[in-house]
């Protein structure tokens, strides 16, 4: 035997092996294609073709049998083993009993006509009957659907998948109120939503033969917003309550504070009301289409301290602050600190009462080498920044392109000014100033050495400037004697 998604299966040769061709007709052995596997088995259309796939093994005391539904049957000690196939009619062909019914019962249920119709052929035979290959079969998904029309599925088959097969719910479609349709009637209705955020499959039933699906348009809806786990739009059913959404918005977070909620709601009038929301109340509360359900965050409150960490490679966002604390004892909650950080360019920006910035200055590798000397005592809101090492040199001056070029590591400043296309008519590559990220300049040449994040300025050449230097004192002179020669003239 080998196993399918669960449901026990016997191999084609197993099937085969002790039929006896004359007595029931067997003819081949091998087994008819899969309905999903035929080309001619997809209807013409948008109609899509699901793949097979079992979420759980068949129950054979509710799964309902329809036409198509194949079958093999098992007598012992015989040896005898045979197929049936459910007809278009409901029927099944038994060798010997005739036609038994089989359509609308369950797997229970036919077993027990099967054996009722063979016990008197095959008297002390110990009778078994197991769903070989189940069938395939059409519903019509409709509505606010992606791509609306019939569906081909295996039974069995939920709805969800059904869903999916036709492309989804477009967006103005109802995921909470999806309706299954038989002979005309609402039979049941499903609601996604709770599906897929709370795990409850009693809201997504199997189909079967004569059903259809309708996703209407999506109804009334209100917004869950706060410390809950999944915030947004959730679409209201009808009698759900503040705690309904709440639950579907995944409850509350470690840091809500029910105790100040608020249902911000707009009245028909067109103005805004403010509620009060105790969490007392949440079961009771019905809401509104358009209605916000706040839920606070109880460290938006004061009494409680905080710092906040940008950059450096372990924790960033906020962090609680103890009273007291210093730079140096708040070091092992950083969690880790990397060296693709510039650690030693670090600041504290901390507001002042006037509402100014001040930044101070802390060089976090001291710290990490184990010095305790930095004792800054730290403020609730400051914030700790911590840069990221930038892997550029700056190249600007008397280049053919100024700009940025990737630092790597023991280059010289040659190297890079080469990268920036060379230095232009009236550079020289050897008169350069070089920059360090905090300001401090030193002169260099094309063998000088640049770090990561330094700026090379490349320089005018000496000849030139002294050559600009003549020509600007050519022309003063020509003009002096320009002007003598006006004055002079007008004199005479």
């Amino acid at each position: 035997m080998i196993m399918v998604m669960g449901i026990t299966t016997l191999a084609p040769a197993q099937i085969i092996r002790n039929q006896r061709p004359r007595a029931y007709g067997a003819t081949t052995a091998t087994p008819p294609p899969a309905p999903e596997a035929r080309a001619d088995s997809v209807l013409a259309g948008p109609t899509q073709l699901t793949p097979r796939g079992f979420d759980s093994p068949v129950d054979p005391a509710t799964y309902i049998i329809g036409p198509g539904d194949q079958f093999v049957v098992f007598l012992r000690p015989q040896g005898i083993d045979f197929r049936l196939t459910v007809l278009p009619e409901g029927k099944v062909l038994v060798p010997d009993a005739g036609l038994v019914q089989a359509a609308g019962l369950s797997i229970n249920q036919f077993r027990d006509e099967l054996k009722k119709g063979l016990a008197s052929f095959h008297h002390g035979s110990e009778i078994q009957c197991q769903l070989m290959l189940p069938r395939t079969f059409v519903v019509y998904v409709l509505g606010d659907v992606t791509t609306p029309g019939p569906v081909q599925v295996s039974a069995p088959f939920r709805v969800d998948a059904a869903i999916a097969a036709a492309g989804g719910v477009a967006s103005p479609g109802s995921k909470r109120e999806i309706e299954i349709r038989e002979n005309g009637e609402v039979t049941a209705t499903v609601d996604l939503v709770r599906l897929q955020r709370l795990g409850d499959t009693a809201v997504n039933p199997m189909l079967h033969e004569g059903q259809s699906i309708f996703v209407p348009s999506r109804g009334p809806a209100c917004n869950v917003t706060g410390e809950v786990w999944q915030r947004g739009g959730y679409e209201i059913v009808e009698g759900e309550t503040a705690a309904d959404l709440i639950e579907l918005a995944g409850g509350f977070t470690t840091n809500a504070d029910p105790g100040d909620m608020v249902l911000e709601r707009i009245a028909e009038s067109g103005e805004i009301t403010v509620l009060k929301l105790p969490e007392s109340e949440l079961a009771t509360t019905r809401l509104q289409d358009g209605d916000v359900v706040v839920v606070p965050d109880k460290r938006s409150f004061p009494g409680i301290d905080f710092v906040r960490v940008q950059g450096g490679g372990g924790r960033d966002g906020r962090i609680y602050l103890a009273e007291g604390e210093t730079l140096d004892s708040f070091r092992p909650r950083f969690i880790r600190l990397r060296n693709d950080f510039d650690l030693s360019n670090s600041k504290i920006e901390r507001r002042q009462p006037d509402g100014s910035m001040e930044f101070i200055p802390v060089d976090l590798s001291r710290l990490v080498r184990g010095d305790t000397t930095l004792s800054v005592v730290l403020q609730s809101g400051d914030v700790i920044n911590v840069p990221r090492l930038e892997d550029i040199v700056y190249v600007t001056g008397e280049v053919m392109r100024p700009g940025e070029v990737d630092f790597q590591r023991g280059l010289p400043a040659g190297r890079y000014i080469a990268m920036a296309g060379g230095p232009s008519d009236t550079g020289s590559i050897d008169k350069l100033e070089i920059f360090d990220d905090r300001g401090n300049r030193r002169d260099g040449d094309r063998d000088s050495v640049v770090y990561r994040g330094e700026t090379i300025l490349v320089k005018r050449r000496t000849a030139v400037v002294w050559g600009n230097v003549f020509i600007g004192f050519v022309s003063l002179t020509s003009l002096f004697l320009s002007a003598y020669a006006v004055i002079t003239a007008n004199s005479n």
